[in-house]
């Protein structure tokens, strides 16, 4: 997301109205990669294909404001796995999360992640301050 369409994107949270309608797209893993052409399991291994299938996205669509920019995620897996959760990566299908907790009683007993160290979130916090410069 660009500063202009930042601006754009606050301005109209506040109820301005503008002349133009603004468009937003969330950008994420469900649409991304089959859209890009490229299996899922690679868009999620490979920082230049999950790269590159945002840049084109952009450049596609100049005018969209993509929500919330670059995401980079690892499908419904990301959060889950900073807490212990098993997670399956089919090769061309969405990700999922395996139950962890037995009981809502369990949650209390969960761990609090730390998303330097659990799970996908230091790969995702990585990958964003690598791209940042390109």
């Amino acid at each position: 997301m660009t500063d202009q369409q930042w601006d754009v994107l606050l301005r109209t949270v506040n109820g301005e109205v503008s002349a133009r309608l603004p468009v937003g797209f969330i950008i994420d893993s469900p649409w991304l990669p089959n859209w890009y052409g490229a299996p899922i399991l690679d868009y999620f291994s490979s920082d230049e294909t999950w790269l590159a299938a945002n840049l084109k996205a952009v450049r596609e669509f100049p005018d969209v404001m993509f929500l919330p920019g670059f995401w980079s995620e690892y499908g419904m897996c990301t959060e889950p796995s900073a807490f212990g959760v098993r997670c399956t990566f089919p090769h061309n299908e969405f990700p999922h999360a395996h139950k962890v907790l037995i009981s809502g009683d369990d949650i209390d007993a969960l761990p609090s992640p730390d998303p330097r160290t659990d799970g996908l979130l230091p790969l995702v916090l990585n990958r964003l301050k690598l791209a940042q410069p390109r």
